[in-house]
């Protein structure tokens, strides 16, 4: 399964509850950076700048050897072994992004394709409107989710990227289906609210948890009862509806081609 998440603004809290649906994923999972702005957000804020990777996303060359490449150049999140959680760290220059770029699309099928491995793949793809974007891997995901903290600002920064992107479908363009993913905070409209304020479906709401969310973000401790508290039992809940979500499209489209 090929799940993607982006923004239509900055720091809405992408990077974060991407690894933190990858530590609460029921199944093997890979964390792919595929955010062009030249910055790692895993290892500079989960792993304090701990880890010098020797290989990111751009070594990554599709062919029949592509899972045992994820293998190989990918970093553990955590020593439990079963479920895996690997991370392919991103770019770490934004000029680096235009090299990415004529790549999108034949790293897009492969990594729709590991489905048949039993590993599935989280995307982290930063900004919707960010330069050299990994475009064709949000468009043929399983479940293409934006990361809203729905302030009044960001909710009508949301409604122009899915305005820009139903006018990309009328002109018979392939666009991305993008479902909420909301992050509750003070004075921010509900999940219910930003969903019909914009006509999109949610996939679920996390709570505003600053020092829990922190422990992700920024390595910093993790606040007593943290594997117990609502806001990792809302990543956990998350993960299940888009796995379910993302079972059911991929079910359909195989349908509709007769696989078996």
């Amino acid at each position: 399964m090929l799940i993607s998440l982006t923004s239509a603004s900055g720091a809405p809290g992408v990077s974060t509850t991407a690894l933190g649906l990858a530590l609460a994923w029921p199944r093997d999972v890979i964390l792919l950076e595929a955010d062009t702005l030249g910055v790692s957000a895993t290892l500079a804020g989960f792993f304090s700048g701990s880890i010098s990777p020797r290989h990111t996303i751009l070594d990554l060359t599709p062919g029949v050897d592509f899972e045992e490449q994820l293998l190989e150049q990918s970093i553990p999140l955590t020593d439990d072994q079963t479920p895996m959680r690997r991370l392919v760290p991103g770019i770490g220059n934004p000029l680096q992004g235009r090299a990415l770029s004529a790549r999108w699309e034949v790293l897009a099928m492969a990594l729709y394709d590991l489905e048949r491995a039993g590993i599935d793949v989280l995307v982290d793809i930063g900004r919707f409107h960010a330069p050299f974007m990994a475009a064709p891997l949000l468009q043929i995901s399983d479940v293409s989710g934006i990361v809203l903290r729905p302030t009044v600002t960001a909710t009508v920064a949301a409604k122009s990227t899915i305005t820009h992107r139903k006018l990309a479908e009328t002109n018979d363009l392939e666009a991305p289906a993008l479902h909420l993913i909301t992050i509750g905070a003070p004075d921010t409209y509900s999940d219910g609210e930003a969903s019909r304020a914009l006509g999109q479906p949610s996939l679920g709401a996390i709570p505003w948890a600053p020092k829990h969310a922190a422990a992700l973000a920024h390595g910093h401790p993790r606040p007593r009862g943290f594997d117990s508290s609502g806001y990792i039992r809302s990543l956990r809940s998350l993960a299940d509806s888009i796995s379910t979500a993302g079972r059911k499209r991929r079910t359909a489209i195989q349908t509709l081609r007769g696989d078996s």
